[in-house]
């Protein structure tokens, strides 16, 4: 198999792994933004995270495209490894050591991910509170007239109390 192959994949493998350290940075931001309740930094952010995204989905493609013309289907890390270790073994380490790298990565953006998604939530359950208190703040109170017009104040004057007795 053709070493140029390996070395392709490696460089590859290196821009996915800076990539992804761009991403997760994006996605540190983002978390600090919704902490700080900065809608309008929000979106800036968030259009940089669909461009690092689509910027990851090409360099899988590449690494898809690597892994048809050296092993003739798409494959994992694993895959790769055990190709190397047939093929070439002085790429096995730097591929166990990148697919490490890949693997924590993966792992941290899921978490900072998952933060995120709660203090999405968290945010929307804020501001149904804040609406609640709003409408309920400049919405008729009917519910405290009593059929005369009058606020019900529950306090019992003495010529209701007579004619009640």
């Amino acid at each position: 198999m053709d070493r140029k192959l390996f070395q392709n994949l490696i460089e590859v493998l290196d821009k996915i792994i800076k990539a992804n350290s761009k991403l997760k940075a994006l996605f540190e931001e983002k978390r600090e933004l919704l902490k700080s309740a900065k809608p309008d930094d929000l979106g800036v952010t968030d259009n940089k995270i669909i461009a690092a995204n689509n910027q990851i989905l090409k360099l899988e493609n590449e690494r898809k495209n690597l892994a048809i013309l050296m092993k003739g289907e798409d494959t994992n890390m694993s895959g790769f490894i055990e190709l190397a270790t047939n093929e070439a073994p002085d790429f096995v380490e730097p591929l166990k050591e990148r697919k490490v790298k890949i693997c924590n990565d993966f792992q941290e953006l899921a978490l900072l991910n998952q933060q995120n998604v709660e203090l999405i939530k968290h945010g929307i359950i804020m501001t149904n509170k804040m609406l609640e208190t709003v409408i309920d703040a400049f919405a008729p109170q009917g519910c405290n007239y009593n059929g005369a017009g009058k606020t019900d104040s529950h306090d019992y004057d003495v010529w209701t109390v007579n004619e009640e007795i």
